[in-house]
């Protein structure tokens, strides 16, 4: 597609169909995926921006364009010269931010919606490690790929990267962890954020996300250490939300399993935000009954029922509570 269409395609502020201003770049998939400006309205297609993306794995040397490999320095697929390749990119790059570097520019174009632009500028900002932020722009082209539907392009690009590196940084295996994940390999996926955290042990939303999948596929224990830790690290409260939806469903099968001795662990382990779960808040109270602590247990079941009014276990927790305060003998 040639600037010259791009920058006509700029002047487009009013829906020609229906005349509302309100336009907005989304990424469409066809046969292949295309940025459109379209009209929130009547959802009519004001500008279709049909770019070529590069989605083969990214390669040193490779051709930023369209991904092909290079012959007497010129691609042997769109045939563009290295110089040229990086002209057409700093050229997208001066249409997207001209104040900016590739990759912010690349940041600007996905804010915009125009995600076909931000991978090919995202690309660019890899292949030329800009700023020392190479790995910051693979880990946006694997998202992007991925965002754009081009799911197995995204994990052969995250495979790759880790594959080619010596020394492969936590945004390489938190990518590559991200599209097994997607991809359905959680197995793989709880290894590779593993090795992520092995790296960066701050990466909360990466445990956060793993405690889920080790959840998921029946690893209590370390599901339960996982989700632990997070709340430990008094991490962020979107890492806290996923580590206390683990924490919820793992205390009920530890009551299935008669092992309140372990519900006690992960409560005293979360004690900062059991307030936040009303799911937790039930369990401290059911904890706190059955050990003859009835203040403490109608405490936190009044405080459980002010976020969730119903919930199966409040009737458990009675039972627990109303023996000891309707019995003739006071133990």
């Amino acid at each position: 597609m040639s600037l010259s269409r791009v920058l006509v395609s700029q002047q487009s502020q009013i829906c020609s169909k229906c005349g509302s201003t309100e336009l907005r770049w989304v990424t469409l998939r066809h046969h292949v995926p295309v940025d459109v400006l379209q009209c929130q309205r009547c959802s009519n297609p004001e500008v279709e921006e049909d770019w070529v993306v590069p989605l083969m794995p990214l390669t040193q040397g490779g051709c930023m364009n369209c991904g092909d490999q290079r012959h007497n320095d010129v691609c042997t697929n769109c045939g563009l010269s290295r110089s040229d390749d990086a002209q057409v990119h700093d050229e997208l790059r001066q249409l997207i931010a001209p104040t900016h570097n590739l990759l912010n520019a690349a940041r600007a174009a996905s804010r915009q919606g125009r995600r076909l632009i931000s991978l090919k500028l995202a690309t660019a900002a890899a292949a030329n490690n800009v700023d020392g932020q190479g790995d910051v722009a693979r880990a946006l082209r694997v998202w992007l790929l991925s965002a754009i539907g081009e799911s197995t392009a995204a994990l052969e690009d995250s495979k790759a990267w880790v594959e080619q590196s010596p020394n492969p940084s936590h945004l390489a295996w938190a990518s590559l962890g991200q599209q097994q994940q997607h991809a359905g390999f959680p197995g793989a996926a709880a290894d590779a954020y593993l090795k992520a955290l092995q790296i960066d042990p701050k990466q909360h939303r990466l445990r956060a996300a793993r405690a889920l999948i080790l959840l998921q596929m029946n690893r209590d224990g370390q599901a339960a250490e996982e989700a632990c830790q997070v709340f430990e690290s008094r991490a962020d409260d979107h890492s806290i939300a996923i580590a206390l939806q683990v924490a919820e469903k793992l205390c009920y099968q530890m009551e299935t399993a008669f092992r309140d001795d372990e519900i006690s662990r992960v409560l005293q382990r979360a004690d900062a935000y059991v307030d936040r779960s009303a799911h937790m808040l039930a369990h401290r109270a059911r904890l706190s009954a059955l050990n003859g602590d009835e203040s403490m247990a109608r405490k936190d079941l009044k405080k459980a029922r002010r976020i969730n009014p119903d919930l199966e276990i409040y009737e458990r927790i009675e039972l627990q509570v109303k023996p000891q305060r309707n019995s003739w003998w006071r133990w």
